[in-house]
C-alpha cells in the first residue's frame, strides 16, 4: 500500500500509466497530507467533486487547472509558484513519457500484480475503516442522545426547584398562621410537608448539578466524536480515491432518532419524588454512557491497526484470571483476536463469565463474523464482536457480543417500560443498528451480569 505520509494518514494504491504520473500523484498527495485538509474540504476549493478528485491523486494524470488549484489550496503563497513549477514539469512528462530504447530495459506496462496486491490490502483497510465509522457514528448518537437527555433535565429541574421555592413560602406562611392556634394535628402536618419540600429541593438542585455536569461533558464528547468522524470519513475517501471497484458503495448513515415526549412535573409531594427519581436514573444512565464514550475515545490505540501482541501472563493475570485460560465456547481460531481484545476490556472477568454461562446452555456456538465480500474457505473474522446462536433455530443468533467493550446486544425487542418491569434496568433500549436487536446492556458489576444473563435467557428461549 502506497506508504504513509502526513502524520500517518493512509491513501489507497496509485495507479498510474508511468513512472511520471506516479510521481504526480505522490507529489500532490504529499501537499495535500502536508495542508492538513480533507477530500471534502478540499474538493470545492479546487473546483471539482470529491470522486473526480479521487481519481486525479490515485494516478490519472489531471489537467493543468485542477493542479494549479490544488497548489493553491494546499501549499504556503511563497513556495506556490516553486511547487507548481515542479507540478507541472512531472505532469508534461506523464503526458509525453519518454521511450525506452535501450536494450533489455524493462517496459512499464501499467499496473501488475503488485497493484493487485496493493488493491486487495486498500479493500481490506476500507472495510475496517467503514466499521470504526459506523462505531463512531453510533457514538455519535449516543451522546447526542445523552446530551438531549441532560438538555431536559435541566429545563425539568429549573422549574421543578422554581415550584418548590413556591411551595417552600406557601407552606411556611401555613405553618407560621397555624402557630397562632393550640398546638394541632394541622401544625404537626404542614410542618412535615414543609421538611419533605425543602429536602425535595435540595435533592432537586443535586441532581441539577449533576445534569448540568453531564451537559459539559457530552458536549466535550460530541466535539472529539466530530473530530474523529471527520478523520475516518476523510481516511476512508482516501483509501477509495480513484479505486472504481471499491467494496464499499457508500458511506455509513444512521437514520435521526425520535425525540422522546416531554417531561411532566407535578408539584405535589408524591409526583416530585417520583420525577426525582427518574431524574436520578437519567443521571446515572448518561454518566454510564458518557463515561463508556469517553474510555472509548481515550483509547490509545483507538484509529491504529496493530498487530495482536503477543499474550503476557504478568498482564493477563493482574487483570482477569479468567480471561487467561481458554475462552469459553470460543473455536481455537478465535481465541488469540478474542483475548486480545479482551486486554481492552474494562471488565474481561464479567465478559467471561457470561460466556462462560450462555455457552454451557443446549445447543450454543460462539461463531466469528463473516466480512463482506469475503472469498469461500477464508476463516471467520473474530477481532470484532461475536455472535452466539442456537443451533437448528430459523434465526440468526440470539446475541452479538463485544469483548473489548463487554457490552451485550440481544435479539429481543423490549421498551423501556418494559426492561424496568423485568428489572433490568441496567439495560437499554435501542433505537438504532440491528432492527431485532434493540436492547443492549453493559457489563460492569455483578448487577449487570446478573441482568444480561436473565435477559440472554429470554432471547435464547424466543429463538
Amino acid at each position: 500500500m502506497t506508504p504513509k505520509t502526513g502524520g500517518g494518514r493512509l491513501w489507497g494504491p496509485i495507479r498510474a500509466e508511468n513512472p511520471a504520473a506516479r510521481k504526480l500523484a505522490e507529489t500532490l498527495r504529499r501537499h495535500v497530507d502536508d495542508s492538513g485538509k480533507t477530500l471534502a474540504t478540499l474538493a470545492p476549493e479546487v473546483h471539482m467533486g470529491k470522486a473526480q478528485t479521487g481519481v486525479y491523486l490515485a494516478g490519472t494524470v489531471p489537467k493543468e487547472a485542477f493542479i494549479v488549484a490544488l497548489i493553491r489550496a494546499t501549499v504556503r503563497p511563497d513556495l506556490r509558484q516553486r511547487r507548481q513549477e515542479e507540478a507541472l514539469a512531472l505532469r508534461e512528462q506523464a503526458m509525453r513519457p519518454a521511450p525506452r530504447t535501450t536494450p533489455g530495459a524493462p517496459v512499464v506496462a501499467g499496473p501488475g500484480a503488485g497493484y493487485a496486491v496493493e488493491l486487495a490490502a486498500a479493500h481490506a483497510r476500507q472495510i475496517e475503516t467503514y466499521d470504526r465509522l459506523t462505531r463512531a457514528l453510533e457514538q455519535r448518537a449516543e451522546v447526542e442522545r445523552a446530551k438531549n437527555n441532560s438538555d431536559k433535565l435541566v429545563m425539568v429541574l429549573l422549574n421543578m426547584i422554581h415550584q418548590l421555592d413556591r411551595r417552600v413560602t406557601d407552606l411556611v406562611q401555613e405553618r407560621d398562621q397555624l402557630r397562632a392556634r393550640p398546638r394541632s394535628e394541622a401544625l404537626e402536618d404542614a410542618e412535615r410537608k414543609l421538611a419533605r419540600a425543602e429536602e425535595q429541593e435540595q435533592r432537586a438542585r443535586a441532581e441539577l448539578r449533576r445534569a448540568e455536569e453531564k451537559q459539559r461533558q457530552a458536549e466535550d464528547l460530541e466535539a472529539r466524536v466530530t473530530d474523529e468522524l471527520r478523520r475516518l470519513t476523510d481516511e476512508l475517501d482516501r483509501l477509495r480515491a480513484g479505486d472504481t471497484t471499491s467494496p464499499l458503495e457508500e458511506l455509513p448513515v444512521l437514520p435521526d432518532e425520535p425525540e422522546s415526549g416531554p417531561v411532566s412535573v407535578d408539584p405535589v409531594g408524591d409526583d416530585i419524588d417520583a420525577v426525582l427519581a427518574r431524574a436520578s436514573q437519567v443521571n446515572d444512565e448518561d454518566n454510564t454512557t458518557l463515561n463508556r464514550l469517553s474510555s472509548e475515545l481515550n483509547e490509545p490505540t483507538a484509529g491504529v491497526v496493530q498487530d495482536s501482541p503477543p499474550d503476557n501472563p504478568a498482564v493477563l493475570a493482574g487483570r482477569s484470571v479468567s480471561a487467561a485460560s481458554p475462552l469459553p465456547g470460543v473455536p481455537d481460531e478465535g481465541q488469540e483476536a478474542v483475548r486480545a481484545l479482551l486486554r481492552r476490556s474494562p471488565a474481561p472477568d464479567l465478559f467471561v463469565r457470561f460466556l462462560a454461562e450462555a455457552t454451557r446452555w443446549e445447543n450454543v456456538k460462539v461463531h466469528g463474523i463473516k466480512r463482506q465480500n469475503a472469498k469461500p474457505g477464508v476463516p471467520l473474522d473474530y477481532s470484532g464482536y461475536l455472535r452466539l446462536r442456537r443451533q437448528g433455530s430459523q434465526f440468526g443468533g440470539f446475541a452479538y457480543v463485544y469483548a473489548e467493550h463487554s457490552s451485550v446486544n440481544l435479539r429481543l425487542h423490549h421498551t423501556r417500560e418494559q426492561l424496568d418491569a423485568i428489572g433490568a434496568t441496567r439495560a437499554r433500549a435501542r433505537v438504532t443498528g440491528h432492527r431485532a436487536y434493540r436492547v443492549s446492556i453493559d457489563l460492569t458489576d455483578e448487577t449487570s451480569l446478573t441482568q444480561a444473563i436473565h435477559l440472554a435467557t429470554l432471547a435464547y428461549d424466543a429463538t
